[in-house]
């Protein structure tokens, strides 16, 4: 079973460029620490304080899942919120 714990906490993405000319993140640093993202899930839009922001889940190896979000306009990534199965 995991935890839902809130964040809103920026954080440092390394992404890649897909052909599409989307980009998925590959990694993220939170506490100090690389989590590096071994599946991607659904992605979508929303609009929060009146700005778009891209919606990203993700999955590390050690079974934890994290939404990260990424603000286009200002190039700012934000980890939104955590389902955490161990401990980070």
């Amino acid at each position: 079973m995991s935890a839902l714990v809130a964040i809103d906490e920026p954080v440092r993405v390394a992404v890649r460029g897909l052909s599409s000319g989307r980009i998925a993140p590959k990694s993220f640093v939170w506490q100090g620490k690389t989590h590096y993202i071994s599946a991607q899930g659904r992605q979508w839009s929303e609009w929060t304080d009146g700005k778009q922001v891209r919606c990203y889940l993700v999955q590390t190896p050690d079974m934890n899942s994290y939404e990260l979000r990424w603000n286009p306009a200002e190039d700012r990534w934000s980890l939104h919120r955590a389902w955490l199965i161990s401990t980070v």
